[in-house]
């Protein structure tokens, strides 16, 4: 199977490239199964990544295994380690690694961003996250971004407010330097513990550093620390 970083007969775990949906790695993921005479035709998807980001997606491939999984993320054991190219550097740039920032959010309907509202506002959205820069050139940095479960549509408003937006979102106007280009935010990274086994389990994913903005950095480097 194409780009299968594990697979048992309860979770598979495969790295997405950009412009491919959920929807369409799923039927993709099927019909490999079916390819390769796997009987189980039980294939959920655990963790949220659209079709603009790359990274690590799990599927459970077995009821029970979904249950335990769920009840990872709730309980907040689940976690996800996100590489991003942003334009500019953020704003708090003298912090080695910044302390959980909770903010809460609605969606704009109109203009399909993210907003602030206070704490109280009905339906708000509570996001937090964590960041850490690990190399600033001229124009561009390489950011980590850790954030248990969060969405990426989350991370790209956390590095927008902190006027730093990625590269290539246009939705959060990180096309400023370069038009059409990928969404440079990739999952690089996922740990939870196996739902049958309970062994501590870690994935890595590089995303595609022979094409800008990657290939500035050496992200192979920073995935290791």
């Amino acid at each position: 199977m194409k780009d299968c970083l594990y697979i048992d007969n309860h979770i598979l775990v495969v790295g997405k490239d950009h412009n491919i949906s959920l929807s369409d790695l799923k039927e993709r993921v099927k019909e490999d199964l079916k390819k390769e005479n796997q009987k189980n035709s039980f294939v959920e998807q655990i963790n949220p990544l659209s079709s603009l980001a790359s990274g690590i997606v799990v599927f459970a491939l077995s009821s029970k295994a979904k249950d335990r999984l769920a009840k990872q993320i709730e309980d907040k054991t689940f976690s996800q380690r996100f590489f991003a190219v942003c334009v500019g550097t953020p704003k708090d740039k003298n912090n080695i690694f910044q302390e959980e920032q909770k903010q809460y959010v609605m969606l704009n309907q109109k203009s399909k961003k993210l907003e602030l509202v206070p704490m109280l506002y009905a339906n708000a959205i509570e996001i937090s996250n964590r960041y850490k820069i690990l190399e600033s050139l001229d124009k561009i940095s390489l950011v980590e971004i850790f954030g248990g479960l969060a969405h990426e549509d989350e991370i790209r408003f956390f590095m927008s407010n902190l006027k730093s937006s990625i590269f290539g979102d246009k939705l959060y106007e990180g096309d400023t330097l370069a038009k059409d280009t990928n969404l440079a935010l990739s999952l690089v990274e996922v740990r939870f513990v196996h739902p049958i086994t309970n062994k501590n389990l870690v994935f890595e994913y590089y995303p595609n550093t022979d094409k800008k903005p990657w290939s500035f950095f050496d992200v192979k480097r920073f995935l290791k620390i």
